[in-house]
């Protein structure tokens, strides 16, 4: 069993470094130059946009970054997420409560936000995620858009060709995943995907420096991601289950034959 200690994640850990968040975001960002020297990196350590800690926050200039992994399946609440993240945390901090009574504007950098997805789900490189498609009644006056970006390794997918960092990261990230379909049990597929890209110049200053906490941070979110997976697989037949008790009620009140019921219901 992985160590509890770990809450950050490795994407977090590898990136929040100036030097790393550059590369990153002028991947991101084409149109501009993004040196080390014009950020401010403003990661809270408060876990909010997760139970892991897989988010990044930072100053460029006159913006107000949020970058977030995810994993397994895209989480369409992210925009909310990012909301109150945003609203509550990243811009509270940077803005003194007092001005907010006084009658001059405060100035406040421009946010955006980023989610990069690893997993199956998404299959175009680029999507976004709005919080209006969550409200029940549009329109509305309030809208935040999240864009989401594919991070999951293939060879030439764009964003990737632009930011080695991001690219070495995918690669690590997919070597486990090749491992484990091959059958190594998760720690020995973490350890040998950690050996194979220490060999191969991949990530290796920074996988020689956090070795064994590589190996825990990946086997602690790894295993929340498979407990998540159990949960929402208990929950989904837990929900059918209620719908076909559900449902034998009603034909039961119906006087509709045990027979029948059974094969309608297949029970």
């Amino acid at each position: 069993m992985a160590n509890r200690q770990y809450k950050d994640t490795v994407f977090r850990t590898y990136f929040n470094h100036a030097r790393e968040i550059a590369q990153l975001y002028q991947a991101i960002r084409l149109e501009d130059v993004i040196r080390p020297e014009d950020i401010t990196i403003t990661t809270i350590d408060d876990v909010f946009l997760s139970a892991r800690k897989n988010d990044l926050s930072f100053l460029w200039k006159d913006q107000a970054i949020v970058l977030a992994e995810q994993q397994s399946s895209i989480n369409q609440n992210m925009p909310y997420r990012m909301f109150l993240y945003s609203a509550f945390q990243l811009l509270a901090n940077l803005v003194d409560s007092k001005k907010l009574y006084g009658t001059k504007p405060v100035a406040l950098p421009a946010p955006h936000y980023y989610m990069l997805y690893l997993g199956d789900d998404m299959q175009a490189d680029e999507d976004t995620l709005t919080l209006s498609s969550l409200f029940r009644e549009k329109p509305a006056d309030l809208e935040l858009t999240c864009h989401v970006y594919n991070i999951t390794y293939k060879k030439n997918r764009a964003i990737l060709e632009r930011c080695r960092p991001l690219r070495e990261y995918s690669f690590f990230v997919h070597q486990i995943d090749v491992n484990k379909k091959a059958g190594f049990p998760l720690l020995e597929a973490i350890r040998a995907a950690v050996l194979y890209c220490m060999e191969h110049g991949i990530m290796k200053e920074f996988l020689e420096a956090h070795r064994e906490e590589v190996v825990q941070m990946i086997a602690l979110q790894w295993d929340a991601e498979e407990e998540k997976k159990v949960l929402q697989d208990e929950s989904r037949a837990e929900g059918v289950a209620m719908a076909t008790l559900k449902f034998i009620r009603k034909q039961l009140q119906r006087k509709v034959p045990y027979e029948q019921i059974a094969e309608d219901t297949e029970t």
